[in-house]
């Protein structure tokens, strides 16, 4: 699963003070072709009113981690699907983005403790690098 983490949350969450995953979340393997921040803002609808990011943000960090329970991990349908989930973007009622280019299956995730083994990376328009590793205590720089 992975997560962008807002700017203002990265500092948090590497001195301990969040240690929790919540919101919407979503599976690696139906983002591994957005290789650029641009291309996760757009795919993601990340870019809303109102939220810190926007297509032209340099540097994203996204936390990645195996899930494994899938009882924590429900597809957010709104009246249109047949559920009863209304909530502000990057909310879209029907389970994926809004996306027309790629298509992404959209998750949401109540508060669950940051798993052991997940990781941060920090993501430019050149590539990826692992950022920071979580032991199940605290992040750790990656090596």
């Amino acid at each position: 699963m992975l997560k962008v983490i807002p700017p203002r949350l990265l500092v948090p969450y590497l001195s301990g003070r969040r240690t929790i995953i919540s919101g919407y979340v979503y599976r690696e393997q139906d983002c591994a072709r957005l290789t650029s921040p641009a291309a996760l803002v757009e795919a993601l609808d990340l870019g809303f009113d109102g939220s810190e990011l926007t297509p032209e943000v340099p540097e994203l960090y996204v936390m990645r981690w195996c899930a494994r329970d899938i009882d924590t991990y429900v597809v957010p349908y709104g009246e249109q699907m047949g559920g009863d989930w209304s909530d502000a973007p990057p909310f879209t009622g029907n389970g994926f983005t809004t996306s027309r280019e790629h298509v992404v299956p959209q998750f949401h995730t109540m508060p669950m403790p940051i798993p052991a083994e997940a990781e941060i990376v920090h993501l430019t328009g050149s590539g990826e690098r692992r950022f920071a590793d979580y032991d199940g205590l605290t992040w750790r720089p990656a090596a």
